[in-house]
């Protein structure tokens, strides 16, 4: 029998579609975690909840990715779930997708979707996932935490806290404050405004159309950026890894730029000490804004563009 939480008066919880998918093909493993078993099982049920602005969406899963969408003028906050399971056989698939527990609950204006490992059977837990697909208004607060699964964030403007673990992170078209924070994944954002804190380790960078203040760290992995960095301090650093930055060519931005067993280039009229690798020279001094730069085994790239 299958296991639900649900904290919203029924009157309010419309659950718009259950479907059911099932097969004998073989899939890739999410993490490893499925071991042998090789049948899958499927199940996808939407729920809709009625909201109060603005929206606070808390969302914890493991083995499966997390979507946050953000539209303009919904009536409804919208959570797809995706279960699924592998066994040896197809009902022993489908019985552990049935005996999978999450929970969707709703107190004022905060919306929490999760499902917990730690709440599985033990069989439930070694072969099972589950997947969120949240459709927002625009202005949300967004905080999702997961492991072995990737994040996309989509034209959201608010405060946003992203967490993961063998996952890449995509944000667009957002703004207001980024916390993101992955290992063994990449990070992209992308048409971005407003702060960046952005930590990953064996996976690149790519930054492109950002404005406000970024500090990015990574580590085995490039770093790309394209964008205005506020003013104070800013910074950029990677090992094993290259670094591309490109700033407007009328901005005023002090570098700091340091490399080892690499070359720091740069084709804007820099003024300053730019010998060596480690650089320290302003582009149209005086600056009050600063973008540090520090990588070892990569080289450093300072470019501009037309914005």
């Amino acid at each position: 029998m299958k296991a639900r939480t649900k904290w919203i008066p029924l009157g309010i919880l419309g659950l718009l579609a259950a479907a059911i998918f099932l097969g004998g093909c073989e899939e890739e493993d999410v993490a490893g975690v499925f071991g042998a078993a090789n049948v899958n099982a499927t199940k996808v049920e939407t729920v809709e909840l009625p909201f109060e602005a603005p929206v606070s969406l808390d969302v914890d899963t493991s083995n499966g990715g997390v979507t946050v969408q953000g539209v303009e003028g919904i009536e409804a906050v919208s959570v797809t779930v995706t279960l699924r399971s592998k066994g040896e056989t197809l009902g022993e698939a489908q019985d552990r997708v049935d005996r999978i527990v999450y929970h969707v609950e709703q107190s004022g204006n905060r919306i929490t979707a999760r499902y917990l490992a730690s709440e599985q059977e033990a069989d439930v837990r070694r072969y099972s996932g589950v997947g969120f697909d949240v459709l927002v208004p625009a202005e949300t607060r967004v905080e999702v935490d997961t492991s072995n699964g990737a994040i996309a964030i989509d034209d959201i403007d608010g405060t946003i806290h992203l967490d993961t673990s063998n996952g890449a992170i995509d944000v667009y078209d957002s703004s207001g404050s980024l916390n993101a924070d992955t290992s063994n994944g990449r990070i992209e954002v992308v048409r971005f405004n407003g702060d960046l804190r952005l930590d990953t380790s064996n996976g690149a960078m790519w930054l492109e159309q950002v404005s406000g203040t970024v500090d990015g760290e990574t580590s085995n992995g490039s770093l790309h950026y394209t964008g205005t960095p506020a003013t104070g301090s800013n910074r950029l650093r990677t090992s094993n890894g290259s670094i591309t930055v490109r700033v407007p060519i009328d901005a005023s931005i002090a570098f700091v730029a340091e490399t080892s067993s690499a070359k720091i280039r740069s084709s804007l009229p820099l003024v300053g000490d730019t010998q060596g690798d480690e650089w320290s020279a302003e582009l149209n001094p005086p600056t009050d804004t600063t973008f540090t730069l520090r990588t070892s085994n990569g080289t450093i790239r300072i470019e501009g563009t037309g914005l």
